[in-house]
């Protein structure tokens, strides 16, 4: 389990860091460092860790301003705030909790606390961990869920203003499900959608993220990405899906894209609705062909 933590330490004293560095890599875990504020919220940003290990006065910037800010994006206002700071008065504890920390230990400390301290963070967020990820996924295919796909919009978008990058929404619908399901039954349907998954995570790339949303719709968000580049994403899921058929049926689906620019403001729900309702425009072109 250690291994997989990663820890950022930011403080500004060489030997604080040269401590804290040795003790923590005698338990395994991954070490990020930084010397300061700024450097810290770079850190942050693109690569959040899972704990952060804090002095309270830095060179830059005061501890618990750090801490406010950290706690106030959606990003990364989930991650533990540990500060450890030879100031000791009650006052400042106080402010540093109020600002959203989890623990204050006061220098000089005892090694075996702090760890024991740290451990204790860990199990909890590990723990709270393991009940998010019940909370946001699927259960039949394992991907996030509709809930998620809207938290995850919301943090997308916060992270595009701030970086000045756009992202693309794709809503696909999966034809022939209530056939399918009327015809064979839902085992049947269950398939269906399993097959259709599995096509999907062959094609997307690892910044992506894929949820699904309802029976036979599912959404993908796609960082930094632009409309006219994705629809190579729909020519290799097609490529993936074509000759793949259910009871002879043959797997494909419908599609719309939305794209986030940067000066928006449209909200989750928007970039959503935007895409269902292009999705749905394919859907009706696609019916009336074959009728007609």
């Amino acid at each position: 389990m250690n291994k997989q933590l990663v820890i950022l330490i930011i403080d500004n004293n060489p030997e604080q860091i040269q401590e804290l560095t040795e003790l923590f890599q005698e338990q395994n875990y991954d070490l990020t460092l930084a010397n300061n504020g700024e450097q810290a919220l770079e850190i942050i940003e693109s690569n959040p860790p899972d704990l952060i290990v804090m002095e309270r006065v830095l060179a830059d910037i005061d501890g618990i301003t750090l801490c406010t800010q950290i706690k106030e994006m959606e990003l990364t206002k989930e991650i533990p705030i540990l500060f450890v700071s030879a100031i000791s008065n009650i006052q400042d504890k106080l402010q540093a909790f109020e600002a959203g920390c989890v623990d204050y230990v006061t220098k000089p400390f005892i090694p075996q606390e702090l760890l024991a301290r740290i451990n204790v963070h860990i199990e909890i967020l590990h723990g709270l961990k393991l009940l998010e990820n019940r909370a946001v996924t699927d259960e039949l295919t394992g991907l996030f869920n509709r809930r998620f796909a809207y938290e995850t919009l919301a943090k997308n978008i916060e992270i595009s203003k701030r970086n000045q990058q756009g992202f693309v929404v794709c809503y696909i619908d999966i034809d022939n499900l209530k056939t399918i399901n009327d015809t064979y039954g839902h085992a049947e349907g269950d398939v269906l959608i399993k097959t259709a998954v599995e096509s999907f995570k062959k094609v997307v790339r690892l910044s992506d993220y894929l949820f699904r949303i309802g029976g036979d719709e599912f959404l993908f968000v796609l960082p930094k990405a632009k409309i006219e580049n994705s629809h190579k994403l729909i020519k290799r899921l097609r490529t993936e899906l074509n000759h793949k058929k259910i009871h002879g049926i043959p797997i494909d689906f419908s599609y719309g894209f939305s794209e986030y620019h940067p000066n928006d403001n449209l909200s989750p729900e928007e970039l959503i609705k935007i895409a269902d309702f292009r999705m749905y425009q394919i859907k009706i072109r696609k019916k009336a062909a074959k009728n007609g």
